[in-house]
This record gives C-alpha cells, structure tokens and sequence, in this order.
C-alpha cells in the first residue's frame, strides 16, 4: 500500500517538473515559447521564435524528471548534430543551459510528417512513389554513415515532408558505428543486454538499434512497408499473412525490400545500397513508359 502511493506521488511530482513551457515564455533572454510540438520519453520539443533573428527555430529541452540521463542524451544529440552539415538534415544552431533545464536549438522544419500524412491525411503511395521515398532518404542517410554515425531510428515519425522535400530528423538515438553505448544510457534507451527480448516489436527495436549502418537499410525497408500497407484494405476473415503475399509488389522491388530487411551484408556501402535502389527505379520508369 505504502509502496503504490509512493510511486503516484512520485508520478504526480514528475508531471510537475516537466510541465511544460508555456507560449510567451522567454528562455535565456533570446527565445520566445510559441508551442508545444511534442513530448518524448526525455525531452520536449517546442516551436519558438528567436528574438535576435526573428526567425522560427526548434527548442528541445531535456525533461527534468529525467535528471542526468535525460541531460546526457541530449548533450549527445548537440555534439553530433554540431559536426554534421547536410540540406536534409536540420541544423545546429545553439545550445543552452538555465538552472536545471538545458536545451538544444536547431533549425525548424515547416510540414508535417510522413506518420501525420497518413493517418490524418490518408495519403498512399504507389510502389515507385514509395521507392522514391527510400530514394530521397538515402541522401541524409549516406553522408551519415560516412560521417561515421548511424541513425538508429529510422520511422516514419521521423522524415518530415517540406514544399516536397524530405527531412531526415531526430537523431537523439544515433552513435557512432560500432559504438557501445554506456550501460546507464543502454538501460534507459532498453537497450541492455536481455532488455524486450521478446516478441515482434522487440525483434524489430533491436534491429533498428544496431550501432550499424544496415540498421538504417532495416528502418527503410521497414518504413517502405508502412507506406505500401497505407492503403491496403485486408480482406475480410482472411487470415494474416506475409507482407510478401499481401503486398502486390514486383519481384525485383520484392528483393531489394527483402536485402534492406534480411541481409546485413547485402552491400558494403549505403552508396552501392542508394546506386542498386537508382536502377530498379530507371527499371521501373521504362517499363512504366508507353510502347515499353
């Protein structure tokens, strides 16, 4: 009994100390809170304004309840983010540090994502169109890994769609290649050995969490059945079954979706993974072509 309102007391002082900022507030002098754009696990992101630019900026604060890991993560996020220069990729522009808060600035994407496109505005996508999605990511995604990083959480949460051009975003959960993370930081993220060991979306978090770059080939594969099976309709008291059966794809999108989700060692690079992806899609361009 002492235990159960020991934990509610807990969660109620922890909603407390992350309630968040609120519009109008000012953060160090120099960014004005216009909203709240979403809350993680250990942070929240807020649109602001930046006083000395007038210009729209994205804030994202550690939350406080997290004490050091929270910090810790995000601290990650600056330094990477700080070595990186892509036009896929928002930029680094600040970091900052008041009492217990502190926050990463960086450049604000404008659009929505490829997860709100679906589910609210119920977009589909034909096979090229999805393989051209893939095409788009890959850009972001090969100077990463040549970089030396790994993203590690490739979704459709995290691609941002702006006047037609996608953005890779988040990168709280990217290392470098090969990169062990520290145990406090692998128990927190569940990523400790023996962490989720079970069931299908263990198996696929685990995937996706490799510290290599075919963890990002596994997150496109993944994100490419997501855009196919936005608009499939499963047939009525049918039974489940595979995404190949289901799915009405060519056998060579079939294969190279297939290596992107099975084969680790399918290429040695994410440039020749991007070069194979170019030609299925010249492939599928002509033969979509009239007389072909």
């Amino acid at each position: 009994m002492l235990g159960k309102m020991a934990e509610k007391l807990k969660e109620i002082i922890d909603a407390w100390r992350d309630y968040p900022l609120q519009p109008g507030e000012i953060w160090e002098d120099r960014y004005r809170i216009d909203r709240l754009l979403g809350m993680g696990s250990y942070g929240q992101a807020y649109a602001c304004t930046d006083l000395s630019t007038s210009s729209v900026v994205l804030l994202k604060r550690n939350k406080p309840s997290k004490g050091s890991t929270g910090i810790e993560l995000l601290r990650r996020e600056s330094d990477l983010m700080r070595s990186l220069e892509h036009p896929q990729i928002p930029g680094w522009l600040n970091y900052g540090v008041r009492r217990r808060d502190e926050a990463l600035i960086m450049q604000y994407i404008e659009g929505h994502n490829l997860e709100f496109g679906i589910y609210e505005h119920g977009m589909t996508y034909k096979a090229t169109e999805g393989l051209a999605v893939l095409k788009a990511l890959m850009g972001p995604l090969s100077y990463l890994h040549a970089q030396g990083y790994v993203h590690r959480d490739v979704r459709i949460p995290n691609v941002m769609q702006q006047d037609g051009k996608l953005f890779l975003i988040d990168l709280g959960l990217a290392c470098r290649i090969g990169e062990r993370l520290p145990s406090k930081l692998q128990k927190a993220l569940g990523e400790a050995d023996g962490s989720d060991a079970s069931g299908s979306a263990s198996a696929i978090k685990r995937r996706m969490r490799n510290p290599l770059p075919s963890s990002d080939w596994f997150g496109l594969g993944h994100l490419f059945l997501f855009l196919m099976y936005a608009g499939y309709e499963h047939p009525e008291g049918q039974p489940e079954r595979s995404w190949e059966e289901e799915l009405s794809l060519q056998s060579d999108v079939q294969l190279f979706i297939s290596k992107l989700l099975h084969d680790e060692s399918a290429w040695e690079t994410t440039e020749q993974c991007q070069q194979e992806l170019n030609e299925l899609l010249t492939r599928l361009e002509l033969a979509e072509e009239p007389g072909m």
